[in-house]
């Protein structure tokens, strides 16, 4: 099994879910982040001051898939979540020794 981590631009989230439910992936974890990357932050200007962003809104899927298909999730999250401009995001692939499913004692595969 292999957990992968994705960081994307918030307005692609549902985009994303969506191709994400069309290849077969049942369940993701999402989480509203902040970073920064080589963008390094921006400046904005709120009534009439302008300041520093230092972390860029993101948000962070975490999705546990059988080896065979993290390849096709992956690329899938690639090609939907790109948007051709700095800060599109970065997606991380790591191995799972296991899981279980709280509520039936499921383990491994069954479990997701």
């Amino acid at each position: 099994m292999k957990l992968i981590i994705a960081a994307i631009k918030p307005f692609k989230l549902e985009e994303v879910r969506e191709a994400l439910t069309s290849v077969g992936v049942r369940g993701m974890m999402v989480t509203e982040i902040k970073g920064f990357g080589l963008q390094s932050g921006h400046t904005e200007i709120y009534r009439g001051a302008e300041y520093a962003v230092n972390f860029v809104p993101k948000v962070k899927l975490e999705i546990v898939v059988s080896a065979s298909m993290a390849d096709q999730v992956v690329e899938t999250i690639r090609t939907t979540a790109k948007t051709d401009k700095i800060g599109d995001g970065k997606i991380f692939v790591l191995d799972v020794q296991s899981a279980v499913r709280v509520r039936t004692g499921e383990t491994n595969e069954d479990a997701i």
